[in-house]
This record gives structure tokens, C-alpha cells and sequence, in this order.
């Protein structure tokens, strides 16, 4: 593969597509396959047989675990897969103890809340804090993998007195994240019962890839009620009254928002005009929701006597592409290299033929215990003896500085004796 990227890096000029990596099921086999999953049903007769050759060439073990799926009923329905994947969509979560998980994104961390809520599985109250968030640290790991989240992530977990029960929790939490692809870094719980986390941004999360801002809040989650958004236009109203050479306030609002003007606020709306001698024309327009609304400030000279109901406009709004209507927009170019499939398939451990039962009865009749394998022991580095033992022989011995001394003392002594010098004698 690395020798065909090369090859087209070097015929083409940039920039211009090299390679792009194998389609979605592809991957997923890829990344997510691992040795406790059972089996793996496809439902598609063409994915099954691309998945069969990649299996085959990449990982040809695992060959028996792929199955089609033939049955009539839904493979999703079978399983109940689809409720699992409207979970991953959910802001609350629900554990079968009771509690329930709340996921709450802000513009700098994620935000998971444990509530015990009807949780009665301990026979106190720490003790059904303990197995609620033993219960729940499971399930983070899981939605997390689930939802593709990543960034900083801050989980309030339940108030636990015991020191004990907290160093479980942790545990029990790194345990359930062993299994995650990306890189996952934990913290303790602190003294306020939050455990601070971060893990590897691999991809955009699914609610980035498949959700899109709500166009009435703007993705906020919640807007203005009609009174608070009414008391809002009657005093941006009085400011755009204030103003020189004004004649005439247009305001255009949503049914309810201008009903409610025009009844419990007809007194105060009374009291702009007379104050600043400025008419004020309240229209209410069936194609706005709360919390839009416009207000047009018309000047004295361009004032017209157009019916109300002529002036009614119809909103425009601002489309956002998402990712999705961006890429289906952009033509995607091909690929100089596409997959490359390897001249030969993994090699497949080939396990012993067993001996059959005529074999093993005839060896325990005539041969009597069934011969054992030997077990070689691993063969060892040939050293050339003789060149050792020479040059142990020629190295010196290491002596100290009173060694040396004393063995030059005793050499002069030996060669006085076989000269027949003879010591002075002592006085």
C-alpha cells in the first residue's frame, strides 16, 4: 500500500486525492472487532460479501463469527437495536436500578449528572449511592463510546461518605474504559463528589454529525415566554419612539405576543403614543413563532396610508448548511490508490490432527503411558572456549595500590636469593 501511495505521490502533481480509507463497515470491523463479540449478522448480501473477503484476507479467524441475515423481521427490531440508538440521542439516561444519567453540553465541557432518583437497591442511603454510581460509571463508559464524546468531561457522581467506596468507583469506572479506543485520562473523585476526565477527540460526536441547531431557539434549549418577549417590544417600542423625526412604529410580532399587547397592554401601549406623540401599528403575523419579532421605525416623511393587513411580510430565514447538505454539494474527487488487498492471506494457526480412539487405546494396551513431547530447550549461543580462557589468561588481575607494592617487594627478594647477594646484617 505504502509502495503504491509513493508511486502516485511521484506521477501526479498537487493537490489531488492519494488515498481514502475503506467504507464505514470496513472500518468498524476494523476498530470495533474484538474477541468477546459472538457473531456478527449483516443484512445486506453485497456488505456481507465485502466484509466476507476483508475478514478473509485481514483477520481469517473470525470468519465463522460472520453471518447474513435473512429474516423478515428488521435486524434492528430483532435486537432491540433501535432503542439503544434513541438512548445515545437522549439527554437522560436510565439505569435499571432507578437512577438516570443527564448529559449536558456547554461550550467548554461535558457535563453528566447521577441521580438516584427511584433507586432503592442498598439498605441505606450510602449504600444505595454506592450501587447507583457503580451502576452508572458502567454506563458512562458506555454512552461515551456511543455518542463519540470528547473534550473535557465532568461527572457529578453521588455524595459518598466512604473513602472505600470511592476508590471502587474509580475503579470500576478505569475498568469499563479499558475497552475504549481512544485515550482516556481520570481523575479522582474530589471532596465534592466530581471526577474530572478527558478523552481523545477521535472523530466529530454523533450529535455534531447528525443533529443540526434548533432554528426557533438557536440550539439554546429554551426561549421566552409570551409575557417576558411582550414587556420586551413595549419598551424597545418607547426607544425607537424617542427618536427625532419619527412617524410611525410598525411592529410586527406573533399572534399571541401582539394579542397580548393589544388587551393587557393596550393601557401602556396608549401611554408611548401619548407621550411621544407617535403612532404605533401592531400587527400580528401567522408566519412568526416566539421569540422572533421585528420593528420598523418609519420617519415622518415616508409615512403611508397602506392598509395594516397589507404590511404583513413573511420572515426570512437564514438557511445553514450542515455537513451533511456540504458534502453532498462538493463533488468528491477519486482516489489515485484505491484499497490494496495483500498478495497473500494471513496465515491461520493449523492445529494438530488428535489422535483417533483406535490410536490412543492401542498405545495405553501395547506402548503402555502415551508418549510425551519433548520439550527442546532453546539452543544456546556456541562460544569459542578456548579464545576465552587465552585471553582470561593474558589479562592482568586488578590489585590495589598496597597489592602492587607488596608483590614488587617479594619479587626483589626472589631475584636477590638467585643472585647469592646476601642482606647486610642488622646492628
Amino acid at each position: 500500500l505504502w509502495s503504491a501511495i509513493e508511486q502516485a505521490a511521484s506521477t501526479r502533481k498537487a493537490p489531488f486525492l492519494i488515498y481514502q480509507e475503506s467504507n464505514l463497515f470496513i472500518r468498524a470491523l476494523r476498530d470495533h472487532l474484538r474477541n468477546d463479540i459472538g457473531e456478527i449478522l449483516i443484512d445486506n448480501e453485497p456488505v456481507y460479501n465485502d466484509a466476507r473477503e476483508f475478514v478473509q484476507q485481514v483477520m481469517p479467524h473470525n470468519l465463522r463469527k460472520l453471518k447474513l441475515y435473512t429474516d423478515q423481521v428488521p435486524l434492528f427490531n430483532r435486537y432491540q437495536i433501535e432503542s439503544q440508538i434513541e438512548s445515545a440521542f437522549a439527554r437522560t439516561v436510565h439505569l435499571p436500578s432507578g437512577g438516570s444519567l443527564v448529559f449536558d453540553h456547554t461550550e467548554a465541557m461535558l457535563a453528566i449528572d447521577i441521580n438516584s432518583a427511584r433507586a432503592t437497591k442498598g439498605a441505606d442511603i450510602e449504600e444505595t449511592a454506592y450501587q447507583t454510581n457503580l451502576e452508572a460509571a458502567d454506563e458512562v463508559a458506555r454512552q461515551l463510546r456511543l455518542r463519540d464524546l470528547g473534550g473535557l468531561i465532568v461527572i457529578d457522581f453521588i455524595d459518598m461518605m466512604d473513602r472505600r467506596h470511592q476508590r471502587a468507583v474509580e475503579e470500576r469506572l478505569r475498568h469499563a474504559l479499558q475497552i475504549d479506543k481512544a485515550r482516556v485520562q481520570t481523575s479522582r473523585i474530589s471532596r465534592f463528589g466530581l471526577l474530572e476526565m478527558s478523552r481523545q477527540r477521535l472523530r466529530p460526536s454523533l450529535g455534531e454529525s447528525s443533529q443540526e441547531p434548533c432554528p426557533r431557539c438557536d440550539g439554546h434549549g429554551h426561549i421566552r415566554s409570551v409575557e417576558s418577549l411582550a414587556l420586551s417590544i413595549l419598551r424597545l417600542v418607547e426607544e425607537e419612539a424617542m427618536k427625532e423625526f419619527t412617524g410611525q412604529i410598525v411592529v410586527q410580532a406573533p399572534i399571541e405576543v401582539a394579542n397580548f399587547l393589544l388587551n393587557e397592554k393596550r393601557a401602556n401601549l396608549q401611554e408611548v403614543e401619548d407621550r411621544h406623540r407617535v403612532p404605533v401599528m401592531l400587527l400580528g403575523n401567522e408566519h412568526m413563532e416566539t421569540p422572533r419579532f421585528e420593528i420598523h421605525r418609519v420617519r415622518k416623511t415616508d409615512v403611508t396610508s397602506d392598509p395594516s393587513y397589507t404590511r404583513i411580510t413573511e420572515p426570512q430565514t437564514e438557511l445553514v448548511a450542515s455537513d451533511q447538505t456540504k458534502a453532498a454539494g462538493v463533488a468528491v474527487a477519486a482516489p489515485a490508490v484505491s484499497s490494496i488487498k495483500p498478495a497473500t492471506p494471513v496465515p491461520t494457526p493449523v492445529a494438530k490432527k488428535a489422535p483417533g480412539l483406535f490410536a490412543r487405546l492401542g498405545r495405553l494396551l501395547f506402548a503402555g503411558e502415551p508418549e510425551k513431547e519433548e520439550k527442546t530447550a532453546p539452543a544456546r549461543k556456541k562460544t569459542n572456549r578456548k579464545a576465552t580462557r587465552k585471553s582470561t589468561k593474558k589479562r592482568p588481575p586488578r590489585q590495589n595500590k598496597v597489592a602492587r607494592e607488596n608483590q614488587q617487594a617479594r619479587a626483589k627478594k626472589k631475584t636477590g636469593k638467585k643472585t647469592g647477594k646476601k642482606s647486610p646484617a642488622r646492628k
